[in-house]
């Protein structure tokens, strides 16, 4: 009895904890996709230990926003260049169940409490906050209008942990939507949606796909739209997918390159946003191998061929 006892214990554990699992699939890894390897440069050493979790990345009046994800506050919080804490800002009508992104328009911030690990989420969600109703107190509250969906292909609410193609933790704005692109813990692809902007509930049925080999965890677009950005990691790994020349919204069928970054291994890479056409900045997570801090990327040392392959 003690011996099946035991088994069972190593099989739970083999399939519930991810880090193992992805470990497990080192030798599988096909990494013929990667295009270039860079290093990325420290711009934000350390974030306040109100930040430990760093899950999205916007950057809004010369400020750096972000907030911590599942089980944090329903509070954005901006850093300046240093990493001081400089406003926080309490969504007073919204919670937090797991949020995972966060974009603009010109009028508003969006952020997304959609990360959906196990697919059993039946409360997706996006708030919507006006930036007109953000002052400049330290502390501050504001109200959010509620943009609802689900997914229209998805009929189980059940699934194994981490074996969810319904996960999603990338949103970016473009031409009057939001565009989310999935994490998909069942086949390392990335499927696209679109939402609109506006307060309701939506069916999302999903558009073009890309084969990213790994887990989507940010998304965003140049200044100008030219340029889409894809943060992911797989097996402990932070790669970025640069999509370039699509048409219309069409992003994933654009010409495709993917950049390791090499000094990141191990660690959590979750928000990505362009400070510029040419530099992206990159949030971290804290790990056990890094603070939570943000990264820099200097797109022209990669198009000037200093650290291509």
């Amino acid at each position: 009895m003690t011996r099946i006892l035991l088994h069972l214990l190593i099989l739970f554990l083999i399939f519930s904890n991810d880090g193992f699992a992805q470990k497990s699939r080192d030798a599988e890894v096909d990494i013929s996709f990667v295009t270039a390897t860079a290093k990325v440069q420290p711009f934000i050493p350390e974030l306040p230990g109100t930040l430990m979790e760093m899950s999205g990345l916007l950057v809004y009046r010369d400020l750096f926003w972000g907030f911590n994800d599942s089980g944090g506050k329903n509070v954005l919080y901006a850093c300046d260049k240093s990493g001081s804490l400089v406003m926080e800002v309490e969504i007073e009508n919204a919670r937090n169940d797991d949020w995972e992104s966060v974009t603009q328009d010109e009028e508003h911030i969006y952020v997304g409490d959609f990360g959906n690990n196990r697919g059993d989420r039946q409360n997706l969600r996006v708030y919507k906050i006006r930036k007109g109703d953000i002052q400049s107190d330290r502390h501050q509250k504001v109200k959010a209008e509620l943009i609802a969906f689900e997914y229209e292909s998805q009929q189980s609410f059940a699934s194994p942990v981490n074996g969810t193609p319904y996960d999603c933790e990338a949103m970016a704005f473009y031409d009057g939507k939001l565009q989310l692109f999935s994490k998909n813990w069942k086949d390392r692809i990335t499927e696209h949606y679109q939402l609109p902007v506006k307060s309701g509930k939506y069916k999302l049925k999903a558009g073009d796909s890309f084969n990213v080999r790994g887990l989507v965890t940010g998304a965003d677009f140049s200044p100008g739209g030219k340029t889409l950005a894809l943060l992911q990691y797989e097996n402990w790994k932070i790669y970025l997918w640069l999509f370039t020349d699509f048409e219309g919204t069409a992003f994933l069928q654009g010409n495709s390159q993917c950049i390791y970054l090499k000094n990141l291994d191990s660690a959590q890479a979750e928000g990505v946003s362009f400070l510029n056409k040419d530099t992206v900045l990159i949030s971290c997570e804290e790990t056990k191998s890094f603070k939570q801090q943000v990264f820099l990327l200097d797109l022209r040392e990669l198009a000037n061929g200093t650290h291509s392959n």
